[in-house]
C-alpha cells in the first residue's frame, strides 16, 4: 500500500476523472452527471445495483477526517477505498475537490449516518465505503469547494488549481501536462 496522501487528511473530498474539471468548475457535482453509466463507479449491473450513494440521490464524498488507511483496511478489508487514492489506474491521474460541509449541511450526510441508513433500511446489495464515504443529497454548488488539485504518476505528481471563477482556466495548463506525462509514459 502507498503512503496515504497528506493532501487529503482532515478533509471532505470528491475525486473524478481529470477531464472532468471543466464542467465541475462551471455547474458544480451533479448527483446525476451527463456521462455514460459504462464510466461511472459499480453501474454496470443496472440501477438495483448502484451504489446506495446513488440510489439516495447524492453525490459520493471522502471524509478523510482522522483517516487511518491501515487500521481502517484491518477493519473494513472488502472496502476498495484506495482504487480511488491517490487515482483510478485506468483513469492515470484524478481531479480532487476539497468540500466545505456548511453550504450543504441542510442536504449532507456523514459517514456515520450513511451506514445507519444503509443498514436501517436493509440496502445492502447497494455498495458503500463504510465510515469513509459520505454524500450530500442533490448537487454540490461549486461554492462549495474549498481546493482542488490533480494528482498522477501514483500520487507523485499534484498540481493544485484555483476554483476561483476568473483563474479555472489554469486548470487545462495542468490537464496539458497531465496529457503529455500520459503520452510519454505510454511510449516508454
Amino acid at each position: 500500500m502507498r503512503p496515504f496522501p497528506s493532501r487529503l487528511s482532515n478533509g471532505i473530498w470528491h475525486t473524478t476523472h481529470p477531464l472532468r474539471c471543466a464542467s465541475i468548475l462551471s455547474s458544480g457535482l451533479k448527483s446525476e452527471p451527463d456521462i455514460p453509466d459504462s464510466e461511472r463507479w459499480k453501474a454496470s449491473r443496472g440501477p438495483e445495483f448502484h451504489p446506495f450513494v446513488r440510489k439516495l440521490g447524492g453525490v459520493s464524498l471522502f471524509d478523510f477526517t482522522a483517516f487511518d488507511p491501515e487500521a481502517y483496511s484491518e477493519s473494513h478489508p472488502l472496502c476498495s477505498w484506495y482504487t480511488f487514492v491517490p487515482h483510478r489506474t485506468d483513469w492515470g491521474g484524478a481531479a480532487w475537490f476539497e468540500i466545505d460541509p456548511n453550504p450543504i449541511r441542510d442536504r449532507f450526510v456523514s459517514a456515520d449516518e450513511l451506514v445507519t441508513r444503509w443498514n436501517d433500511g436493509g440496502h445492502h446489495r447497494h455498495t458503500i465505503m463504510p465510515r469513509i464515504e459520505c454524500t450530500c443529497i442533490g448537487d454540490v454548488p461549486v461554492s462549495a469547494f474549498r481546493s482542488a488539485f490533480i494528482t498522477w504518476a501514483g500520487g507523485d505528481e499534484i498540481r493544485e488549481f484555483s476554483i476561483e471563477k476568473e483563474r479555472q482556466d489554469e486548470y487545462a495548463e495542468i490537464i496539458a501536462e497531465w496529457q503529455t506525462s500520459m503520452t510519454q509514459g505510454a511510449n516508454k
